[in-house]
């Protein structure tokens, strides 16, 4: 996957973080830093901001941002690097030629500042991550879901680019994990690219 983005168009940084521990506490971590984005883009004003598990920023359907971590075992447990892409202003090109329809902040923030943007999705991922180092994803559970794009929603789910399972959305466990109401009842994946089911 491809991220367009320009110096002038959109915001890009990496977040370098250590955590204590096994990796196993780090599940649900993307899930985490998205609602960090999230809350930071309200304190600037940024409203209608959802999230796409596992690690999609949404404003009115289109993709605003996206996120990308990367782990590493270190001695006394896992260093992360936790990368993220705003869009700032609509890209160049076609719309249609994006797998997700975009989105800009410019759609909600007339003349986006990238470092009052920058600013307080920094203060926010330092509270999140704060809190996830300590008790994981469970205690940002509830405010994730409130701001899940597709709760409830039919959807099918891509494994490796090819349609693996459809059914009902119900967001994430305490643990990370998609929770999806299928045929054979509610199951959890860890991995996988949630796609809206076609109408």
């Amino acid at each position: 996957r491809h991220w367009s983005s320009s110096a002038e168009g959109s915001l890009t940084f990496s977040l370098s973080w250590r955590f204590t521990g096994p990796p196993a506490k780090l599940s649900g971590l993307s899930l985490a830093v998205g609602l960090a984005v999230a809350r930071g883009l309200d304190a600037c004003g940024a409203s209608r901001i959802t999230l796409k598990w596992p690690n999609d920023i949404l404003l009115d359907g289109g993709k605003v941002g996206g996120i990308l971590i990367e782990l590493e075992a270190v001695a006394d447990g896992m260093l992360a690097v936790i990368g993220i892409g705003l869009n700032l202003q609509l890209p160049a090109g076609d719309p249609g030629d994006f797998l997700h329809p975009p989105a800009a902040l410019a759609q909600v923030l007339p003349v986006p500042d990238r470092h009052q943007v920058l600013a307080q999705v920094l203060l926010s991922l330092t509270e999140v991550l704060d809190h996830f180092a300590v008790s994981g994803f469970a205690v940002l559970r509830d405010d994730w879901q409130s701001r899940h794009a597709w709760q409830d929603r039919p959807v099918r789910l891509l494994n490796g680019g090819t349609f693996d399972r459809q059914g009902i959305c119900l967001g994430a466990d305490d643990d990370g994990a998609l929770l999806l109401r299928t045929a054979q009842g509610v199951e959890r994946f860890f991995s996988g690219d949630v796609s809206l089911r076609a109408e």
